[in-house]
């Protein structure tokens, strides 16, 4: 079906509001309230027989079954036969689907089946908008590095974050978005590892005594030989250049796995960072059973933390005498004023990073005196 693949369809079919998903295995496919329908939803807005997939001219198309509240297809009402592809979203009422393409394998026993949902638990985000666009982004490479300035106490630029763009014009820029794109389809290490490489490349053009910050997503640290592999590449490609790895806070869980990786790492002549530190449930059992090279603190800390309470200004403090007793160097996240830079150093946070020092988007690197 549909050169050799299988349709899925996704989204909250079920009472208990479990996102699911159900196979087209015949054809029509009629989606509707009735319960003889193929997908029968029990929703309000949802005519009897609302929609239907069919196959025309060797495509999967949906088509509206004369329904009261239409039906649409990314956005755009259809009234006509329309083929759909992999990462579509209908709109049936208010019922959001989302269309999904997987290779055929005579293995799979779902494909044999006639009516087979398969619960894939209970979902926080709602259905991601953008899903084919983003796979557009990743098979054309449509993404860009920018590096962020980091300082030292004298604001001298002493190293680079490497920070990943996306190029794509019906997408968001900003990293963020993106990923929670990615990971309703299972594509954020590709994405992850897509713009390491973006940035790998950018780097080229700066000086290999550089110091580089490169991220990962939390997912990259179950596979730990996968990232070894990874972090091999990296180092046989770059043989001369210094870096450091950031992983977020919430990876930051299982001390066994952070101690094989910062052995890796050191190997490799390469640093740890703990990222975003203080943005969850920070647990310092890590930092002395597994401890960074650099803790970087969470905007959340530094936000206006010269007129910050004395609990959370005291808090800061005694992260930094704590880390600077292992060993650990403190970086401010999310510098953006002198008052909230003065104050970091006053107190000997030891690296600096944040609008303050220069805004990436504007390729304003120069710090500020």
């Amino acid at each position: 079906m549909n050169d050799m693949k299988i349709c899925f369809l996704e989204g909250y079919f079920t009472a208990e509001h479990i996102y699911s998903r159900v196979i087209v295995n015949h054809l029509p496919f009629v989606i509707g309230r009735k319960p003889d329908s193929d997908l029968p939803i029990n929703a309000d807005t949802l005519s009897r027989y609302h929609a239907e997939i069919i196959e025309q001219n060797g495509k999967l198309c949906i088509r509206d079954l004369g329904s009261t509240n239409g039906t649409y297809l990314n956005d755009k009402k259809i009234t006509t036969c329309t083929p759909i592809q992999d990462g579509d979203i209908a709109r049936l009422g208010d019922m959001q689907l989302r269309i999904n393409f997987e290779p055929w394998s005579e293995n799979s026993s779902e494909a044999n089946n006639e009516h087979t949902f398969i619960s894939t638990g209970k979902v926080i985000h709602p259905i991601a908008k953008g899903v084919r666009e983003l796979k557009e982004l990743i098979d054309q490479k449509l993404v860009a590095s920018i590096l962020q300035p980091i300082v030292n106490s004298k604001l001298e630029i002493v190293a680079y974050e490497l920070l990943g763009r996306g190029k794509h014009t019906q997408l968001p820029q900003s990293p963020s978005p993106l990923f929670n794109i990615a990971e309703q389809k299972g594509y954020e290490i590709t994405l992850s590892q897509l713009f390491l490489e973006a940035g790998l490349e950018t780097l080229k053009h700066y000086s290999p005594d550089c110091l580089f910050f490169f991220n990962l997503h939390p997912k990259e640290i179950d596979d730990l030989n996968a990232l070894f592999r990874c972090i091999e590449k990296i180092r046989e490609e770059n043989p001369n250049t210094k870096f450091v790895l950031e992983i977020p806070e919430k990876a930051v869980t299982h001390i066994q796995k952070l101690k094989q990786l910062k052995n890796h790492l050191q190997t490799h002549d390469m640093g740890l960072a703990f990222d975003d530190f203080g943005a969850g449930q920070t647990r310092l059992l890590e930092l002395s059973e597994a401890s960074p090279d650099i803790l970087k603190l969470d905007f959340c800390l530094i936000h206006n933390i010269d007129t910050a309470s004395p609990a959370r200004q005291r808090m800061v403090e005694i992260l930094v005498n704590y880390s600077h007793d292992l060993n650990i160097k403190l970086l401010a996240e999310g510098v953006q004023t002198a008052a909230e830079d003065t104050y970091c150093r006053q107190i000997g946070i030891d690296l600096l990073q944040g609008f303050y020092y220069g805004h990436p988007d504007q390729n304003n690197n120069q710090v500020v005196t």
